[in-house]
């Protein structure tokens, strides 16, 4: 995962269906970005999950450009630690620690489960006549 800190301006635009094409090169999950992206078309045609805060039109270069690459950034006021997890659709991101991981993937699977047994109950109930 590509994650992407604002550098304080959230609204300009941080890549587009060009630049952001290495993700898919390099076999990268997704993008989180702590600001816009251009080109949704193209960025929905390379296949990887995308999560942004909005669409742009105009190229944020002259505001915005990448400058360290391994390092924490903020998203959206959380901290993202190279290492981190992070889980994106369309309903929005969460970044699980790295250390977290394995206790957060247990929880989930529980969840899964009992939603699976209540599903499975609720197919079996009679309906009224």
């Amino acid at each position: 995962m590509l994650v992407l800190s604002s550098g304080g301006y959230p609204d300009a635009s941080h890549g587009g269906g060009t630049k952001l094409s290495r993700v898919a090169n390099h076999g990268l999950a997704g993008v989180l970005a702590d600001g816009r992206l251009r080109d949704f078309d193209e960025l929905r045609a390379h296949g990887f999950a995308v999560w942004c805060r909005g669409e742009a039109t105009r190229w944020g270069g002259d505001t915005v450009m990448p400058y360290a690459a391994n390092v924490a950034v903020e998203v959206a006021g959380v901290c993202v630690v190279p290492g981190d997890y992070v889980f994106a659709d369309s309903s929005g991101a969460v970044v699980i620690p790295a250390r977290s991981l394995p206790r957060v993937l247990d929880e989930a699977a529980r969840v899964d489960a009992e939603d699976a047994e209540a599903a499975e109950r609720i197919r079996g109930e009679e309906l009224p006549r």
